[in-house]
């Protein structure tokens, strides 16, 4: 039995849309939380990693990259808003492997401004998030 739905929204499209599920695993800023029925009504920061998505019975669990956004639970709606995401079937393994390397390559230039610092880490933290979701069974 589904106790609530999930939409995952970007800037650019509707990732998912009333997904039905039992139970979610979100990753925010103050840790990773579980949502289960009568969970207390929230608003919080997401932080970059894995939305996972347990549909129990009657549906299958599903696996979403998230990076900065907010995550609001309110009754039996949670409606997450990403910069970015896309669900671990979708991850071209090896365009994301490739950015992971050029990402690592300009890390290694030691003339990087700390605005160029932060976003090439970020580049490899996303990177590292699409190769390992790839590799989730969904």
């Amino acid at each position: 039995m589904n106790n609530y739905t999930i939409d995952i929204l970007t800037p650019s499209k509707v990732i998912a849309k009333e997904i039905p599920c039992e139970s979610l695993l979100v990753p925010t800023v103050k840790g990773q939380i579980n949502v289960l029925v009568g969970h207390t009504h929230i608003v919080s920061k997401l932080e970059t990693g894995i939305v996972t998505v347990f549909g129990g019975e009657d549906d299958p669990d599903r696996y979403f990259s998230v990076t900065a956004g907010v995550c609001k639970v309110l009754d039996n709606k949670v409606i997450i808003l990403s910069n970015t995401s896309e669900e671990n079937h979708e991850i071209d393994v090896e365009r994301a492997k490739a950015s992971l390397a050029r990402a690592e390559e300009m890390l290694s230039n030691e003339s990087l401004s700390d605005d160029e610092l932060v976003k090439y880490r970020r580049k490899v933290e996303r990177a590292n998030l699409r190769v390992q979701l790839a590799s989730f069974k969904g």
